[in-house]
Order: structure tokens, then sequence, then C-alpha cells
């Protein structure tokens, strides 16, 4: 029988987004994540050949979002928890939504969605499931999201796919753990880079800048991922006494992280904080939103969504601000106001005037947190993937396992 474990990334390793790798062990071929990486236009991975199975390890788009497109080839399956099941039908909806108001070629169809939903096997936290010839896939809580895993494949070697992931609580999740493992592979959207600050000090500093730019009669706008983000936020902002608008997809999120109380740190404290926020649903309601003192909205990297029609009428107000919570990609909108103080609205550049403010709100794990993740796993092999400065973990992972920085396409052999 052939040991060997064959790998290949189609997207996502050299970069932070479209993630997608498949691998070969045995007698199964694997596609863990198709992810997409949404921007002006999107950009997809390399094309998947035919695979036994998909592993989805969390529902954003940069790991979700091509899914559908694999269903317009051939009849697939894909393992991954219900809540994440959910959350994607509802991303892949909205890009197709999103393809037709910027103009872009739409990527699949409302069947091939249909057809993703339907083919979901779940699988539960500490679930085992046998695939192929007597491999264990195992799935573990990542920590990064509510409904997040990472697998464990158990074979002739342990294999650990992290997906994105985090070792410290928040509102809404609960850390993850180590898994000891022969083979890693590693997420390093923080390579390089450690947050600077505890998370309570961080949400402090938060509620004392919303306080700032209310007393001195501004908006604060809170751009925020519409899954895991923005419910967070209205949890931090709960006894915060603002009076709080919430807008875009985030709603929809909110409900479904509900349904599955599992996955939250929870559900008690995501309720109260839902229960004291005003919701828009109309343009009615952004106005009533404008005169008020927050607004949490989507899209989180400001690339459309009701936040741009928010910031087109506050962008030459210095008494609001802009407060950015999450990881901004290069080329997003939100990396050029941090870099430019420009926006790009729908084609038109303008310069920002009000105050822009970045909170490292992250769900994932830091630089350091990485390197201390990886020596618990006690990996033989490290594969680093995921990350745009990948180069700043190879010597301090090389002290205790051999590292591997494989490019897109590239096939790699171990």
């Amino acid at each position: 029988m052939d040991n060997s474990c064959k790998f290949q990334f189609l997207g996502g390793v050299e970069e932070v987004g479209r993630l997608a790798m498949v691998l070969e062990t045995r007698d199964v071929k694997l596609l863990f994540e198709y992810g997409m990486s949404p921007g002006k236009p999107p950009t997809y991975p390399l094309p998947a050949p035919p695979v036994d199975l998909i592993l989805l390890t969390h529902a954003h788009l940069d790991h979700s979002g091509m899914i559908p497109w694999l269903f317009s080839k051939s009849d697939q399956n894909i393992l991954t928890t219900k809540i994440t099941g959910e959350i994607t039908d509802l991303l892949h909806k909205d890009t197709i939504s999103i393809a037709k108001s910027e103009g872009y070629a739409i990527p699949y169809s409302k069947s091939d969605i249909k057809e993703a939903k339907a083919s979901i096997i779940p699988i539960e936290l500490s679930e085992k499931r046998i695939i192929g010839d007597a491999i264990d896939v195992i799935c573990h809580s990542a920590g990064h999201i509510p409904g997040s895993v990472m697998f464990e494949l158990v074979g002739d070697k342990k294999i650990l796919f992290t997906g994105d992931f985090n070792v410290v609580d928040t509102r809404i999740a609960k850390k993850c753990k180590p898994v000891n493992c022969d083979i890693l592979f590693l997420e390093g959207t923080y390579a390089g880079r450690d947050h600077p600050k505890k998370r309570e000090e961080l949400e402090k500093e938060l509620i004392d800048k919303i306080d700032e730019v209310v007393k001195r009669g501004g908006v604060a706008v809170l751009p925020a991922f519409a899954v895991s983000r923005s419910q967070e936020i209205a949890m931090i902002l709960r006894n915060s006494g603002f009076n709080i608008w919430f807008d875009g997809m985030g709603r929809k999120v909110a409900r479904i992280f509900l349904r599955y109380p599992r996955y939250l740190r929870s559900s008690e404290e995501l309720k109260k904080a839902f229960n004291k926020l005003n919701l828009v649903h109309s343009d009615q309601g952004r106005r009533l939103a404008l005169k008020s003192e927050v607004i949490i909205t989507s899209s989180g990297m400001m690339d459309g969504g009701p936040v741009l029609n928010y910031m087109n009428k506050l962008k030459n107000d210095r008494k609001s601000a802009v407060l950015l919570t999450g990881y901004q990609v290069e080329n997003s909108n939100a990396r050029l106001l941090v870099n430019k103080g420009k926006l790009n609205f729908y084609g038109v550049l303008e310069k920002v005037e009000c105050e822009v403010q970045y909170f490292d709100l992250s769900a994932h794990a830091g630089h350091s947190e990485l390197i201390d993740f990886a020596k618990k796993c006690n990996s033989e092999k490290i594969i680093l993937m995921h990350s745009d400065n990948r180069e700043a973990l190879i010597e301090p992972l090389k002290e205790f396992a051999e590292v591997y920085t494989p490019k897109t396409g590239e096939v790699v052999e171990l």
C-alpha cells in the first residue's frame, strides 16, 4: 500500500484569500476549502480536479465562496458542520447578487447553490467519520467563528488542517486547542504580527473611542463582517448605552447562530445584545441611523453593502469616524482607506475627511500564538498556507519541525 501523502494548493497558499487544497492519501482524493477573494473583480482558485469529498472548515467566502462552481461540473459531497452549511448558502446567494450589481461575471447558478446545500454531510465537533480505506476524519473546534473546525485525518500518519483558528476566547466563540499530529497545515494570516493588546483592553478602547466620537457630535460607523464580527461587536457594545443601528446581512446570520447555541460561547448574551439594537429594514431606517450614534454595518472590507451608502453621506464630516475591527486584505476598499484616506464609491475615488481608526479585534492567532500552537501540536512537518508573509514563520518553526512553503499549483509529496 502507498503510504505517501501528496498535496497541491489551487489558491490561498501565498496570500490570504481564495484558499483551496487537494490532498491525496491512500486511496482518496480530498479537496479542503474552495474559496474566492471578494474584490473588484473577485479572484478565484485554479480549477479543481474531481475529488471524493470536499472538507469545509467554515463559511467565510475566502474558504467557501467557489464551492457551488464545483457542482456545475460534477456531483460532490461536502463534509462540514450544519451551521456552516446554512451560512455558506446565505453567502453564496449574496455572491450572485453582488456579481449582478457590480457587473461581474456570475461564477455559478442558483441551482448550483441548491445542489451544494443538498450535498452537505453534517459532522459534529469530536465526531469521527471513516472515509476511503480506513482513514478517520475528526473535527475539532477552531475558535475562529461559530461552527468553524479544524480537520484531523488519521491514517498511516496524523494530519491536521487548521483552516482559520483562534487561541483566545472572544465574546462569540471559545478558543481552540492544539491537536497532536505528524503533518500540520498551518494558516499564517498574522505571520510576522502579534496582536498588540489583550482583548479586554481593545474592547475598552473601542468603547472609549465611540464615546469620544458621540460627545463631539459625530456618528461612529463600524464596518463589520456579516459572519461573526458584526454579532461580536453588538455583544461588546451591549451595555454601553449608545443608540446603535444594525444594518446588512448580519441580522440573518445572527438568527442562524441562535439556532445552534452549542457553537456559541453564550447564546443568551447574543440574544440580549440583539434585543438592544435598532435594526435597519428600509431607506427610512438608514436615514434614522445617520442621525444616531453608532452604525454597525456590512461589508467589513467596505467593498460593497450598506456601508458605502453611509460613508457617502458622512465622508466629509470630521466629527464622525470609521472604526475598523477586521483584517483588511490587500486591494480592499478598507485597506485603501487606511493607507490613502480614500474610498472607491462604485468606480469613483473620493477623499474621506472623517476620522479612521483600526482596532485589532482579530479572530486569528497572532504570530507568537501560531508558533506556540504549532509547537504544541508536536508536528514533524509543517506546511504554511493562507499568508502573505510566510517567511516570518520559517526560522522559528524550523527549530522543531521541517517547514514547507509550497507555491500555487505546485505538487508536493511527503
